[in-house]
C-alpha cells in the first residue's frame, strides 16, 4: 500500500432517491427498470424501508436452503 493511497479521500456513497417516499438513501434497493426508446433502461429504486411494497425481497414462494 502507498502512503498516497492512505491519505486520498474515500469515493462518495452511491445514492439514490426512492420511487415511493422520494428520500435520498445511501443503501438503494432495486425494484424496477422502465425500458426506454433510446439508450439503457432506467433503475428505479426504493429505500429499505418501503423496498417491500414493490417485491423486493424474498417471497413466500421461495424456497430457503
Amino acid at each position: 500500500m502507498t502512503r498516497e493511497a492512505l491519505l486520498t479521500r474515500a469515493p462518495e456513497p452511491f445514492t439514490a432517491p426512492c420511487v415511493h417516499c422520494g428520500r435520498t438513501t445511501t443503501a438503494p434497493v432495486v425494484v424496477g427498470e422502465m425500458t426506454r426508446a433510446g439508450g439503457p433502461p432506467m433503475v428505479q429504486y426504493a429505500c429499505p424501508r418501503d423496498a417491500a411494497r414493490y417485491g423486493a425481497g424474498p417471497s413466500p414462494e421461495d424456497e430457503i436452503g
